[in-house]
């Protein structure tokens, strides 16, 4: 493939190009003060200060809020499959222990802005590749990503999955077999061991969600003896993991009866978990809150959420459901039992959700010992700000 040529020249705001220069890979639509000519998705734009000094290039996207996803600040950058290829090969190097551990062969290779690649992902189950676009910018480049992924990562077979912000072209439609074969129902895959069926096809994400590894395996090894609660159990990613550990019993709690079956399969990949093991389809709160007024304790608590703030306006609503769900979960946690609570929203900061939590966890009267707390996983990196979106907290309560 020839080099992108910038096609489209653009100035943007003094503030934008500050935001630029500190490492920030976005230019909003509102930030866009000219452009040259009208360009379509999947050029390259040419960034300029109002004083014609080059400010970056960039992957241009005329319907998007995001206009602009910077690739490179240097002025003589050529961006083209070399490009390509060297960013998505610093990435998956970043992943080599990933790639090496015999146990696992489910994980993040490429995480988007924070892998200097905006507004692309992608995820390896076994031998199934899923990209996952999130900007129309990709569309028209996506043989060429096929290309590398084909040759450095070898699978064999590759889904793409879209952004719900993009339509579909063609052969471009969210879910479509890109190469190789076809994809019939679950692929099954290792992760630390354990057996999970992921749905690259028509599941959330990619298929499954990747970044709880590490909080998957960590709750693992506290859960010895325990019985467990999982609350927005999802798949049951939480529950293997409790019951690998020794878990004397585990719950999962989910809303969706989709997700409870799939739990239901996974266990069933593992027979060798011996831990009993309970679905309850309810409304997280209600059923929370139904069982304290029972009475009910657990020796481990897990709270893990979907987003609750998707814009900045969200955010004091999201920060009550998580101290209304820390009050509830300590309610449910038995003297000396773990009470582990994690927030996926990028909008609220750690800073924020770990105050709430323990801010409530005071509340309740009761003593506690915090026991860690936990980040973005390594696969799932943070380049900017809004990238270290990941946050959990294990805390012991008296």
């Amino acid at each position: 493939m020839p080099p992108i040529a910038p096609a489209v020249s653009v100035q943007v705001t003094p503030a934008a190009e500050k935001s630029i220069k500190k490492g920030h890979p976005w230019v909003y639509a509102e930030a866009v003060v000219k452009t040259s000519r009208e360009a379509d998705a999947g050029d390259i734009a040419a960034i300029f200060s109002s004083k014609r000094e080059f400010v970056a290039l960039g992957l241009f996207d005329p319907t998007s809020p995001i206009r602009i996803r910077i690739l490179s600040t240097k002025p003589k950058t050529t961006i083209d499959s070399e490009w390509l290829t060297s960013a998505i090969t610093s990435a998956l190097e970043k992943r080599q222990k990933l790639f090496d551990d015999p146990d696992t062969d489910g994980f993040r290779l490429l995480h988007g802005e924070n892998d200097n690649i905006p507004g692309l992902v992608a995820d390896i189950y076994r031998n199934v590749l899923v990209i996952k676009i999130d900007t129309a910018g990709w569309m028209p480049h996506i043989e060429l990503i096929c290309d590398i992924f084909s040759v450095l990562v070898k699978p064999e077979t590759i889904v793409l999955r879209l952004s719900r912000t993009i339509e579909p072209t063609g052969k471009y439609s969210d879910g479509a077999i890109l190469r190789g074969r076809p994809v019939k129902g679950a692929v099954v895959f290792s992760e630390n061991g354990l057996l999970f069926e992921a749905d690259p096809v028509n599941g959330q994400k990619t298929g499954f969600f990747l970044d709880q590894r590490e909080n998957r395996a960590k709750a693992g090894k506290l859960a010895k003896g325990r019985d467990v609660l999982n609350i927005f159990a999802y798949n049951g990613g939480f529950s293997l993991y409790a019951a690998q550990g020794g878990a004397r019993s585990v719950i999962s709690l989910d809303i969706a009866p989709q997700a409870l079956e799939a739990a239901k399969r996974n266990f069933a990949l593992n027979p060798q978990l011996a831990a009993k093991h309970e679905t309850i389809c309810a409304d997280a709160f209600e059923a929370m809150k139904h069982m304290a007024d029972r009475g009910r304790k657990f020796g481990m608590v897990i709270v893990d959420p979907p987003s609750f703030a998707r814009k900045q306006a969200d955010i004091p609503n999201a920060l009550a459901a998580y101290e209304k769900l820390t009050r509830l979960g300590v309610n449910l946690t038995d003297k000396d039992g773990i009470l582990i609570s994690a927030s996926c929203s990028a909008r609220v900061s750690a800073e924020d959700f770990f105050d709430a939590v323990l801010k409530t966890v005071r509340k309740s009267g009761r003593k506690f010992t915090e026991i860690d707390r936990t980040l973005n996983a390594p696969d799932h990196p943070v380049g900017f700000a809004e990238g270290a979106y990941l946050k959990c907290i294990y805390i012991r309560l008296s």
